[in-house]
């Protein structure tokens, strides 16, 4: 009796084994995919606003000392 349930305690623990390896597969492929495509979207963004401010200085010095 005790040898069987320890035999379904270890299925019952495989299975939960399974669902946690296939959850964390998902999170890797997918999650990560869509945070990494945000956080390029993200710094695309921060160069163009960089690039704008830069270039404005740029235009505000060249125009003082002209």
């Amino acid at each position: 009796k005790m040898e069987q349930e320890n035999r379904e305690a270890i299925i019952r623990i495989e299975g939960k084994l399974e669902l946690m390896d296939s959850k964390l597969n998902t999170l890797k492929d997918n999650h990560l995919f869509h945070i990494e495509k945000d956080m390029r979207q993200l710094r695309t963004l921060v160069w163009f606003i960089g690039t704008t401010v830069f270039a404005q200085m740029l235009y505000i010095i060249v125009r003082s000392l002209v």
